[in-house]
């Protein structure tokens, strides 16, 4: 394995992984591993743990790793059509054509988005698929900002959560997550779920701001917040596949 090493970072080329990212980071208690596609794995660590013991981690967790990294390879982008109409929680979007030659969008009064692409052109050219799968991110981004922290802020204050920051991001995985820190990352893709679901995804992570795990106790307070309906609302959520990719 080759390896280009910093102060405070480290990258190796593991032949089986691909590219290997280590970080140390400020206030981590343990290691953390991310798999961000089918040759990239980020790990971040405590400024106590080496190098050398983090990299044994990763080794120790190949299994997962490798199980991670092929289910990157099962997913396949959306399709769009002109039968397309995607929802997000404050739009339904369809593509139309015009007789320009560009790509542009229109939002309408009765909440549609509008995307306009070039009539008889190929709809299927990744060149316009990828134009129309930008279309939605920038949706996605904008009602995300304008929804998720007043929203996060709403609930916490409600149940008496403390959190430290709210970020939203674009990710594979996970709906959300909580740091050790206490800080809440939100995927925003939860902006296609229905108004119960994204709050569940909400309180799933506040909740782990005060339980760090998924024991008994973390079930027993999700429950107090989600009117008993906390495993119920998990299975309801899973089934959703939130990726446009």
């Amino acid at each position: 394995m080759l390896g280009l090493e910093q102060d405070k970072s480290k990258i190796i080329l593991h032949p089986e992984f691909g590219t290997v990212k280590f970080n140390k980071r400020k206030g981590l208690r343990r290691i953390n591993i991310s798999v961000k596609s089918t040759d990239e794995v980020n790990v971040s660590l405590p400024y106590s743990v080496s190098y050398d013991e983090a990299n044994k981690f990763v080794i120790e967790k190949s299994s997962w790793i490798r199980k991670t990294q092929r289910n990157f390879e099962k997913i396949h982008p959306t399709f769009f059509d002109k039968t397309t109409l995607f929802e997000t929680h404050s739009h339904k979007i369809r593509l139309l054509e015009h007789t320009e030659n560009y790509v542009r969008r229109v939002i309408t009064d009765d909440g549609f988005l509008n995307i306009y692409y070039p009539q008889n052109s190929d709809i299927s050219s990744p060149k316009l698929q990828n134009i129309f799968r930008q279309c939605i991110l920038d949706v996605l981004f904008f009602e995300a900002k304008n929804y998720l922290p007043q929203r996060v802020k709403y609930l916490a204050d409600k149940y008496n959560f403390k959190y430290k920051q709210m970020r939203i991001k674009n990710n594979l995985s996970n709906l959300g997550s909580c740091s050790y820190q206490n800080n809440i990352n939100l995927n925003l893709h939860i902006m296609r779920l229905p108004n119960e679901l994204i709050d569940y995804v909400i309180l799933h992570e506040l909740c782990h701001t005060v339980e760090k795990n998924h024991g008994e106790r973390f079930w027993k307070l999700l429950d107090s917040v989600t009117e008993n309906k906390a495993r119920e609302l998990s299975k309801l959520a899973k089934k959703i596949n939130t990726r446009i990719i």
